[in-house]
C-alpha cells in the first residue's frame, strides 16, 4: 500500500531529467531543419539571381553584336578594333535611343581583384571631326572570373579564317569565352558566339531608321 502511494506522487527526478534530454534533442533538430531549409531557400535565390544576371548580360553582348555597323574607312568613329581582351565597335542602340545616331561600343576584359577578370560593356556617343567623347553607360556583364577571351571568324577569300584579310574587317562571328573562378567541374568554360547581321559596305551611308544604305 505504501508503494502504491509513492507511485502516483509523480515523477522521479530521472525520469524528468530524461524527459528535458529527449526535449531538447527535439528542439534542436527541429531548428537544424529549419535552418536547412532556410539555407537552402537563400541558396536556391542566390542561383536564381545570378541565372538572371548572366541571362541579362548574354542580351546585352547578343543585342550589341547583332547590330553592329561595318567599319566605314572615311569615319573613324565607325571602326574595328579586334583583339583578345577588346572588341570595340559602332552599334544601332538597341534600346529605343536612336536618336541618338550610332553609339561607340566596347566589350573589354579587365583584370580585378584576387587576379580574377571581370568583362564589361561600353557604351558612348563621339561627335564627328573631335575626339571628345561622353561616357554614356558601363555595365559589368561577368565577374569573379577565373579566365575570358574573345575570339573571332572572319570571311576572307579563303574562306572562314581567325585572322582578318583587311584592316578593321568585321568578323562574321565574335566569340566571348569566360570560366567561372569557383567552378569545382572539370572544365567550367562558357561562351557565347553572336553572328553580326548588320550586312553594308564599307562606305555606305547607313539609314539608321531602315538599317540600309542611303
Amino acid at each position: 500500500m505504501h508503494g502504491t502511494r509513492k507511485a502516483e506522487e509523480g515523477f522521479t527526478l530521472l525520469e524528468l531529467l530524461i524527459a528535458m534530454v529527449i526535449g531538447a534533442g527535439l528542439v534542436y533538430l527541429t531548428s537544424e531543419v529549419f535552418s536547412l531549409i532556410q539555407r537552402g531557400a537563400e541558396q536556391s535565390r542566390q542561383a536564381a539571381d545570378q541565372v538572371m544576371t548572366e541571362q541579362r548580360a548574354i542580351t546585352v553582348v547578343r543585342e550589341a553584336l547583332s547590330n553592329l555597323i561595318p567599319p566605314v574607312t572615311s569615319d573613324k568613329r565607325y571602326r574595328i578594333v579586334a583583339t583578345e581582351s577588346v572588341f570595340e565597335f559602332a552599334a544601332v542602340p538597341v534600346d529605343g535611343r536612336s536618336q541618338w545616331g550610332s553609339m561607340n561600343t566596347r566589350i573589354v576584359i579587365e583584370p580585378s581583384a584576387g587576379g580574377k577578370f571581370m568583362v564589361v560593356f561600353e557604351q558612348w556617343k563621339s561627335e564627328a571631326g573631335s575626339s571628345f567623347t561622353i561616357p554614356k553607360s558601363r555595365l559589368i556583364l561577368f565577374k569573379d572570373l577565373k579566365s575570358a577571351s574573345l575570339q573571332y571568324l572572319y570571311h576572307t577569300s579563303r574562306g572562314f579564317h581567325t585572322q582578318p584579310e583587311e584592316p578593321e574587317q568585321h568578323p562574321e562571328l565574335v566569340t566571348l569565352r569566360w570560366t567561372k573562378a569557383d567552378y569545382v567541374g572539370q572544365t567550367g568554360m562558357e561562351s557565347l558566339s553572336v553572328r553580326t547581321r548588320i550586312d553594308a559596305g564599307a562606305n555606305c551611308q547607313l539609314d539608321l531608321q531602315s538599317l540600309s544604305c542611303r
